[in-house]
């Protein structure tokens, strides 16, 4: 870091080689946009750039950069109407089920209940299960507390559990009912 802020280019790129891999895979999870993945990525380098200076060493420099991704993130989804999940067609990697066709499925249906979390929610629980983050990382990362972070998560599962039956076809008019008042 120390070195980006004294304008070292190739730092920065050596940076960037390193994070935009796992930033991908984070940012994949809240939007399918590949366009909206990379102007988050660039955005956030953008401003690693400009502010490596006042990177103080309080969390993990990891810990700094997907914050600021997560903050991007954010913004642009406010930007763009809030429209998290659009689907590309594209399949995460990474599942070993016997059935492409049910692995599919079921990365479409949990894509689809947490693309109707509000963001704050919804990335919350990315930064946990798919990034594997601490709560005290989470709140750093998303700048509250870490009971913020836990009241996050549990209505975000809460929510979740009432959506995704619904989405599955099993859920009926009451699961809708419940999915309106978790919403509320």
């Amino acid at each position: 870091m120390q070195r980006i802020a004294a304008g070292d280019r190739a730092a920065l790129e050596a940076l960037y080689r390193s994070y935009h891999r796992r930033l991908d895979r984070f940012l994949g999870r809240v939007t399918r946009r590949a366009d909206m993945i990379e102007e988050v990525i660039n955005d956030t380098f953008w401003i690693v750039w400009q502010k490596a200076d006042q990177f103080r060493g309080d969390s993990r420099v990891s810990t700094w950069i997907v914050g600021i991704a997560y903050r991007c993130a954010l913004k642009t989804l406010r930007q763009h109407g809030g429209d998290p999940l659009e689907s590309t067609g594209q399949a995460e990697g990474g599942h070993s089920l016997v059935d492409p066709h049910a692995a599919h499925e079921l990365q479409d249906w949990v894509s689809k209940g947490l693309g109707r979390l509000p963001a704050e929610q919804r990335m919350a629980l990315e930064l946990a299960y798919g990034g594997g983050h601490s709560l005290e990382e989470i709140a750093s990362i998303m700048e509250c507390q870490v009971s913020t972070v836990k009241a996050r998560m549990f209505h975000a599962r809460v929510k979740l559990r009432n959506l995704l039956p619904v989405l599955a076809g099993q859920g009926g008019v009451r699961a809708e009912e419940n999915e309106d008042e978790a919403s509320n």
